[in-house]
């Protein structure tokens, strides 16, 4: 195999991992205690792909979501104005938007080493 086969049969089961998981946890739809609109909590966990196709895995609230590079809603969802969406997936960050308001997640040094 090469690296290139490798490296998309990685991104693959990436994705199916994140989608099972996303399949197999209940969500409730109410906002954290404490939050307030626009405030559920986002935390970019993890990038990953390869080229420009990247996935990134977003966690809103307590519920995980991911999204592709290109499409605007993340994997399985359906159009909603209370959804955020992609604007782009630069460098180490992530660029969502919802309702006019951008918001801009990005993953910190330490994480890259797992600290």
């Amino acid at each position: 195999m090469s690296v290139r086969e490798l490296m998309h049969l990685e991104t693959v089961e990436a994705l199916e991992l994140a989608r099972g998981r996303a399949r197999n946890h209940r969500y409730s739809d109410s906002a954290p205690a404490g939050a307030g609109p626009g405030r559920e909590g986002l935390k970019l966990l993890a990038i990953y792909g390869v080229g420009k196709k990247l996935l990134a895995e977003v966690r809103v609230g307590s519920r995980p979501l991911v999204y592709l590079r290109g499409q605007p809603l993340p994997l399985g969802a359906k159009a909603d104005a209370q959804a955020y969406r992609l604007h782009g997936i630069t460098g180490s960050c992530v660029h969502l938007e919802r309702r006019g308001e951008a918001h801009t997640l990005c993953l910190h040094p330490s994480q890259w080493a797992g600290g």
